[in-house]
Parts: structure tokens; C-alpha cells; sequence
């Protein structure tokens, strides 16, 4: 049966406010962004090495591996926004972001305190953990599948640098990326940087 002109026009008005309403529902109804900076808790620097141990291997490098430890930790203390926070937006920044430049681990280290603290506290958070590695003998976590087998001072923020160093103090890998003590090192290298932050952030913090 055909329609009437009015009955079309009618029809054509309920659609029209139909989708008027579906379009203005979801911005009236949308969450907030959350503020930043996120919300801080006392984090267990230990076990936030240990799961920054565990997610290097399965997420794929250092700077996801730093992430993870620290955010996923957050997560399970806090709550939102730490559980829809998309850790594997840093995969990559595994071998210095894929350019031998800022070694991975502490670029997510600057990620997460960046989330967690305003700008001059987010520096000088920052500062303390690049001092630390550039000047400390890493790495010393051990409860992984095994300990490293060479700990060397980095001196430099750098991948590149701190691998030269511990590929001279482990000549038997003969700079092989691929090699599991290669692998393994920088695994237990993601355990300390992330457990640094902890550190860092419950000192700053005072929790």
C-alpha cells in the first residue's frame, strides 16, 4: 500500500528525531576523561619487579615490560582508569624504540611517572631513576629463570651504550641480540627499572 504524503513526511520526522537522540545520548551519557594526574597508591616495588620480569618476555621487550609492572600493579590497587590503560601502545619501545637510542625501560618508567605526577615533580621523579641507572651495577634481580650473567654500570641512558658495556663484560655472546643471556639480561634490567619507580614514586608520594 502506498503512503500518503503525510504519512511520509511523519514517518521521515520520526527517523530524523530517532537519530537526533541516538547522536546526543552517548555525549550526554559519556564518561568523563580522567584527570590527570592519575591517582597514586603504595606500590610493592618486589612484586611490581616481578611481574615487569614476567611481562617482558610475553609482551615483547623492556618499555612494555616497565609499563606493565607498574600500571598493572596500579590496576589491581586502584582500580579505573589503570584498567583500561593500553600497556601494549609501548611494545615499541623494545632496543631503544628501535633505534639503539633511549634505552626502552626507562622511557616507560617516564611514561608512568608522566601519568602519575604533575610536570616539575614528573622531572625531578625522572631525573632520580636515569641517575640511578646511568651510575648503578645493573642489573641485580635474580628471581627470574636465572641471574644475568654480567652486571655492568650503563653509564648512559642509552640502549646502545648499556648493551656495549654488557656485551664487553659477556664477550661469550659475541653481540647477538637473539642470545638468551642477552635476552634474559634485559629482562632482569626491565625488574630493576621498574622496581625503581615503585621506590621512587612511594618516596614521592610518602606512602
Amino acid at each position: 500500500m502506498m503512503q500518503s504524503r503525510r504519512d511520509f513526511l511523519k514517518n521521515v520526522g520520526k527517523v530524523a528525531v530517532a537519530a537526533s537522540v541516538a547522536t546526543a545520548i552517548p555525549m550526554s551519557v559519556m564518561a568523563e576523561a580522567p584527570a590527570h594526574p592519575y591517582t597514586y597508591a603504595k606500590l610493592d616495588p618486589e612484586a611490581v619487579a616481578d611481574l615487569a620480569y614476567k611481562r617482558f618476555s610475553e609482551l615483547g621487550g623492556c618499555c612494555v615490560g616497565v609499563v606493565a609492572g607498574l600500571v598493572e600493579s596500579l590496576a589491581a590497587t586502584v582500580g579505573a582508569p589503570y584498567t583500561e590503560f593500553p600497556v601494549k601502545m609501548f611494545q615499541n619501545g623494545a632496543a631503544g624504540y628501535g633505534q639503539n637510542s633511549l634505552c626502552g625501560c626507562l622511557g616507560g618508567a617516564a611514561a608512568v611517572i608522566g601519568l602519575v605526577c604533575e610536570s616539575a615533580d614528573s622531572k625531578a621523579c625522572l631525573k632520580e631513576v636515569i641517575d640511578w641507572y646511568k651510575t648503578s651495577t645493573l642489573p641485580t634481580y635474580d628471581r627470574g629463570s636465572a641471574p644475568a650473567v654480567a652486571q655492568v654500570v650503563p653509564g648512559s641512558a642509552n640502549c646502545a651504550d648499556s648493551l656495549l658495556q654488557f656485551f664487553t663484560a659477556a664477550p661469550q655472546i659475541n653481540y647477538d641480540m637473539s642470545n638468551p643471556d642477552r635476552i634474559n639480561r634485559c629482562a632482569c634490567l626491565t625488574a630493576d627499572v621498574a622496581r625503581k619507580t615503585a621506590e621512587v614514586l612511594n618516596a614521592k608520594f610518602g606512602v
